[in-house]
Parts: C-alpha cells; structure tokens; sequence
C-alpha cells in the first residue's frame, strides 16, 4: 500500500476544522497508509523581530527533518511551488507512489526555514493566495484523498 505522510507544525485548535480533517484522514485509509506528525510550534514574541523568527523556524525545522520518514518523496508546501490541478496532483501521487510514497510538510504562518526547503525534493503550492495553517492542512488533505479517488476512478471528482 502506498505511505503518505503529512508533518505539519502546530496543533489545529478549531473543532470544525478538526473533524473535517479528521473525516478526510479515516477515509484515507482505504487507499493509503496515512500517517500525520505533528510537530509543536515554538512560542514567539508579540512583535517578533526577523532574528527570533528565523531562530524559531530553525527549531521547527530540524524537528520537521527528524520526522520525514526515510525512502519518501518530501515536499514542502511553499507559496513558491508548483501548482497543480487536481488530475495532475493524482498523476503526482501515482507516479511517487513508486518512490516509496510522499510526506507533505506544511509550516507555520512564518513558513519553513530554508534548510527544509532544501531538504525537499518537490515544493508545491495550493494556489498564489495565502491560507491559514489550519485550512491548509484541511485542504492537502483533501486533495490527496481526491487525488486518490481520480487514480481509482470514483465517483468524487467533478
């Protein structure tokens, strides 16, 4: 079975949000071995200044290395990346699945340090507008299950 593995950074405090996440993670099971790692955010200033940001991403960033799982397709979710539509996304999906699977790896509102950057092999972006943290992991989600549900030809995908 394929692995697909999503880290992000920070907790999801929103029940709604969660339970969507939730219900798209259950129904990922059917077609992968899906696994989510959590990573905790570190505490910033009110007003953080560049240096405290970049110390802070430093740290989240070498958790994030230590949990991408070896053998995998890692791609970060950057505004920078590639974009896909939902039938290239599955192609995506279908075509790594032979690499031993994909970890997505969503940061924190400042982002991902560089190091993570460079880590990846791929670098994605959802679309050139801006989401939050929580919505974005909802939306990954989803799409890897869409993505799923192309490559099997459900019903799902309009």
């Amino acid at each position: 079975m394929i692995k697909t593995v999503i880290i992000t950074v920070g907790k999801i405090k929103e029940e709604a949000t969660k339970s969507l996440i939730s219900e798209y993670e259950k129904r990922l099971k059917k077609y992968t071995d899906f696994t989510h790692i959590e990573v905790p955010d570190l505490p910033l200033s009110d007003r953080p200044n560049e240096k405290e940001i970049e110390g802070v991403l430093k740290k989240e960033g070498m958790q994030i290395l230590k949990s991408i799982p070896k053998n995998m397709v890692s791609v970060a979710m950057a505004i920078n990346g590639k974009q896909y539509s939902s039938e290239e996304f599955a192609a995506l999906i279908d075509q790594k699945a032979t690499q031993g699977g994909m970890c997505f790896i969503i940061g924190s509102s400042h982002g991902l340090h560089p190091d993570v950057l460079n880590a990846c092999q791929m670098k994605i972006s959802m679309s050139k507008m801006t989401f939050p943290h929580n919505l974005a992991r909802l939306f990954l989600t989803e799409q890897i299950y869409r993505g799923f549900k192309i490559l099997n030809n459900e019903s799902y995908h309009k």
